[in-house]
C-alpha cells in the first residue's frame, strides 16, 4: 500500500531543515554552507556562537593562521554533526507518518490528527536533546581547546615546551565522579597537574586515566590553567607563589 505523497516528505523535510539550519545559524554564525539558507533570527544577538566563544577562551587576541584552522575545524565539524542528525530526524519523522499512512489506508480513515503530533513531537523531542548534547559538547571542546591554545603560546614565549596543566573544577551536586577523580588530588581540593602532552586530545572514554581537553564529558565545567615554575597550591587549593625553583607537579608525584 503507499504511504505519504512524495510533496508531503517534502514539506516533513523543509520544516525539519528550517529548524535546524535556524539553530546552525545562531550558534556558528555565517558559514558558506549556510548561506543559501538565510533565514531571520529574532532576539538574535551577534557574538554568541561557537567562533566568538573560541576567541574570547584566548583572551581575545588576534588569532594566527594555525589557531585560524583550529576554529575552521571546530565549525566544520559542530556544522557535520548537525547536518548528520538533521538529516536522520527528517528520515526518522519521514518513516514514522509513513507508517500512519499506510495503516489509514489500509483501514480508509483518516490519519488521527492526534497520532501523527505524537509522532511527529516525539522524534523532535528525541532530536532535541541530541541537539543539545551536540551544542554542549562542541561548546565545551571549542572553549577549552581555546584555553589550552592559549595557555601553550604563553608558555613558549618564556621558553617552555610542555607546560603544567589543571583544572579548575566546580565542585558542586552536579559535579561528576570523573572529574573529581582525574582533575583533583585525593584531598579533593587541590587541581592534579600534568604536561600538557599527557592530555589526551580525542574525547574521554570511560576507563581512560588521564582527562581529555576536550572535557570529560558533553558538560564538562571543568577548565584548564597553566601552573608556571616556582608556583603551588595554598590548603585550600588556591594557586599560589611558593618559592623560586619549585617544582608543584614533581611535588604531587614526588611520592
Amino acid at each position: 500500500m503507499h504511504g505519504l505523497h512524495s510533496s508531503s516528505k517534502d514539506q516533513i523535510t523543509r520544516l525539519v531543515e528550517n529548524l535546524f539550519d535556524k539553530t546552525a545559524l545562531r550558534f556558528l554564525g555565517d558559514h558558506p554552507k549556510l548561506k543559501h539558507k538565510k533565514i531571520p533570527l529574532l532576539g538574535f544577538e551577534a557574538g554568541l556562537g561557537l567562533a566568538a566563544l573560541f576567541v574570547q577562551s584566548m583572551n581575545n587576541r588576534w588569532l594566527n593562521n594555525i589557531e585560524q584552522d583550529v576554529l575552521k575545524g571546530l565549525v566544520d565539524g559542530s556544522l557535520s554533526y548537525i547536518e548528520v542528525l538533521k538529516n536522520k530526524t527528517s528520515n526518522d519523522i519521514i518513516q514514522k507518518v509513513d507508517g500512519l499512512a499506510r495503516e489509514a489506508r489500509i483501514s480508509g480513515e483518516k490519519i488521527p490528527e492526534s497520532e501523527l503530533n505524537k509522532a511527529v513531537q516525539e522524534e523532535l523531542s528525541k532530536a532535541t536533546s541530541h541537539l543539545e548534547m551536540i551544542l554542549s559538547s562542541e561548546s565545551t571542546k571549542s572553549r577549552n581547546l581555546g584555553m589550552a591554545m592559549d595557555i601553550t603560546r604563553a608558555a613558549a614565549i618564556d621558553g617552555e615546551r610542555d607546560p603544567i596543566v589543571g583544572f579548575a573544577v566546580i565542585r558542586d551536586d552536579s559535579t561528576c565522579e570523573v572529574c573529581i577523580k582525574l582533575n583533583l588530588m585525593p584531598d579533593g581540593v587541590t587541581p592534579r597537574l600534568y604536561r600538557m602532552s599527557e592530555l589526551s586530545a580525542g574525547y574521554y572514554k570511560r576507563g581512560d586515566t588521564k582527562p581529555s581537553l576536550l572535557g570529560n564529558h558533553p558538560r564538562c565545567r571543568c577548565t584548564p590553567f597553566n601552573v608556571p615554575s616556582d608556583w603551588g597550591f595554598t590548603k585550600d587549593g588556591h594557586i599560589t607563589f611558593v618559592s623560586a625553583g619549585h617544582d608543584a607537579l614533581e611535588e604531587q608525584r614526588k611520592d
